[in-house]
């Protein structure tokens, strides 16, 4: 019996690429958050590297994993708000399929945050996702009675939100002047 040797060649293999883009696409948002500054009494935006930005956003569609990794794992609201941030950053960017996202974003509904807020009511302008509105709705009730204009008022953001998806589609809008009618029906009767 005859035994012939075998050369294996080396092969180009793509998941080694997308590997390593994956793992500087996650270093990036990790180098974000951490160099990410909250808005304070003194300062009514936040700060942040715009050009990591525009690099992180420019990845696209290649940039919402990592970021909403991210997001599923962190409990702070400096993290969450630079999080939001970023993929608010990258549906401005032309990101498709940032609606997906819903389901990791939205164990922040029920923040407090006026920066998680504002982040999460511009998402929701963008994706328009059904749940969102009565989130968007639940959060400018809270809002009402402990109204903060400083560092800015989260209200304007996500009022803005609900007009865009009242403006979007009828049904929904139908639907909330309805239970407006309602609950002014039920005011005045409880009167």
């Amino acid at each position: 019996m005859q035994i012939s040797s075998v050369t294996f060649k080396q092969f180009y293999t793509p998941s080694l690429q997308k590997s390593s883009q994956s793992n500087e696409q996650c270093e990036l948002v990790e180098t974000f958050c951490s160099t990410f500054e909250l808005p304070d009494e003194n300062c009514n935006h936040a700060k942040f590297d715009e050009n990591l930005v525009q690099k992180i956003a420019s990845y696209k569609e290649k940039a919402i994993q990592p970021v909403t990794d991210m997001l599923a794992k962190t409990d702070n609201e400096k993290d969450a708000t630079a999080g939001l941030f970023l993929l608010n950053r990258i549906i401005d960017a032309g990101a498709a399929g940032a609606e997906k996202t819903y389901p990791v974003i939205s164990k922040f509904n029920y923040s407090k945050s006026p920066n998680i807020q504002t982040m999460l009511a511009g998402i929701y302008r963008k994706t328009l996702v059904p749940d969102g509105f009565c989130a968007l709705m639940t959060m400018y009730v809270e809002n009402l009675p402990n109204h903060k204009t400083k560092p800015f008022d989260p209200n304007e953001e996500i009022c803005g939100a609900m007009l865009a998806y009242l403006n979007n589609d009828k049904n929904t809008c139908n639907n909330f002047l309805e239970g407006l009618k309602n609950k002014a029906a039920l005011s005045s009767y409880s009167k």
